[in-house]
């Protein structure tokens, strides 16, 4: 026994129309041949496009089918041209007959059948309208019996044909037989300029194209980080800014600096929570590990970790790029221990200044500035207050014979009571202070 889908062939009417099915009465057919078969408005002439043995069960309904009536000829083609140019000529006509009617739509085409008795007018409205009086006043102006067809705006692009924005022929006037569902969504989400202008086709409505690379964009999403995800890098937490799906590449922002991410780093360096928006990222790689792999340069600190730390920049050398004297800057006063003798030279609570000296008492000598051209070398911690532990209001600066300050080393700034500063470590060797005129200040009386 014959498997009955052997007797059901696949035809359609128009370009890029809807495939319907059509008992072939044992007729033997193959794809590409036109025959000639009965439908609800009549006899018409289609083309045969899935051959009987290429039929898929699931695609036919339950009605009962229609017989296929024979193959088209040369006179049926010719006849359908010419029905097809007779339709063409009164559109015009039919156009101004609906305006006398008051019919508001507008008629976009006339359909014959192929034994020239049907005739089949197409219009576009959104709405639905009442026709009644058009098909009468139609009927016998054009002696057929008339039929209304409401099309909508891509139906009338796919009946009109046309080219797109791309360049090539409309695809539902080409290829397209269903029209799929658009929303402004799948735009968004393929990062396309929300301007109706751009993202709409000869219809008006939004492309069809927008549907083919949705599945795409979905899944290369998933791979990808969200607008606004926390990600951990080696350098430190960041926040993606931007997204390219194409390219696979992220944009994160990490201490105010932008930094493009490329699609290698993703998911092994640069990680994230695919749970949650504003989870918590996972740890990142190590410095040590990223500097390992090439991922970030090393700095000093990661080069040479032993290395003290830099000079402050108080006991730092001040000159000028030629290599000639510059001016010095005064550290900061240091707190005087109990009991300690006053010198004449003394210093204020205020860091970098200096004390006058008291009525009687000879001040600096003339044209002379601490600290020019000087090279300081390192200095050492300051001694320890003194009986109870509170540092004093004032420091007192001790004259050696070089007429040279105390030494001061880089921890030696203010302290609170409740850190006090390091004992004074032997061995420290105090600089010498000279000045412009080259003489040492007498010391005042009783100054020893």
């Amino acid at each position: 026994m014959s498997d009955p889908n052997q007797r059901i062939a696949g035809v359609r009417f128009r370009n890029a129309g809807k495939i319907q099915y059509f008992h072939t009465a044992g007729m033997r057919l193959e794809a590409g041949e036109y025959v000639v078969v009965e439908t609800v408005r009549g006899p018409e002439i289609g083309k045969v496009v899935i051959a009987p043995d290429q039929v898929v069960v699931n695609e036919l309904g339950r009605e009962e089918l229609k017989p296929i009536l024979r193959l088209a000829t040369e006179d049926d083609i010719r006849k359908l041209d010419d029905l097809r140019q007779r339709a063409h000529d009164l559109l015009p006509e039919a156009r101004a007959l609906a305006q006398e009617a008051g019919f508001p739509a507008h008629v976009d085409a006339a359909d014959f059948t192929l034994d020239g008795h049907r005739l089949t007018f197409s219009f576009t409205s959104e709405e639905r309208l009442d026709y009644r009086d058009f098909l009468r006043k139609a009927g016998d102006r054009f002696g057929a019996k008339v039929d209304m067809r409401q099309l909508g705006a891509r139906d009338r692009a796919k009946a009109a044909g046309g080219y797109g924005v791309c360049g090539r022929e409309l695809c539902c006037a080409s290829w397209l037989t269903t029209f799929p569902a658009i929303s402004i969504r799948m735009a968004k989400e393929q990062e396309l300029p929300l301007n109706p202008q751009k993202i709409s086709g000869l219809c008006g409505r939004l492309l069809c194209c927008l549907s083919y690379e949705e599945e795409g964009y979905k899944a290369m999403r998933q791979t990808l980080p969200k607008t606004g995800q926390r990600c951990s890098t080696p350098t430190g937490e960041g926040r993606v800014v931007a997204v390219n799906i194409l390219r696979r590449q992220v944009t994160l922002l990490v201490d105010g600096q932008r930094v493009e991410v490329p699609d290698r780093d993703l998911g092994t360096v640069v990680r994230w929570d695919t749970s949650a928006k504003n989870a918590p990222p996972p740890p990142s790689l190590s410095r040590a590990e990223a500097i390992a792999q090439g991922l970030i340069e090393p700095t000093e600190e990661d080069l040479h970790p032993e290395a003290p730390p830099a000079e402050d920049w108080l006991a730092v050398p001040v000159g000028r790029p030629d290599g000639g004297a510059g001016r010095g800057r005064l550290p900061a006063p240091a707190p005087r221990r109990e009991g300690a003798p006053r010198s004449p030279l003394k210093a204020t609570g205020e860091p970098g200044q200096r004390s006058r000296p008291s009525p009687g008492q000879p001040g600096p000598p003339q044209g002379g500035r601490e600290g020019r051209g000087e090279q300081r070398p390192p200095r050492g911690p300051r001694p320890v207050e003194g009986p109870g532990g509170e540092p004093p209001a004032a420091r007192t600066f001790q004259r050696s014979e070089g007429g040279s300050l105390p030494p001061r080393s880089r921890d030696d700034r203010p302290h609170s009571s409740e850190a006090p500063p390091a004992a004074e470590q032997p061995g420290d060797r105090p600089r010498r202070r000279r000045g412009r005129g080259g003489r040492r200040p007498e010391s005042p009386p009783g100054g020893d």
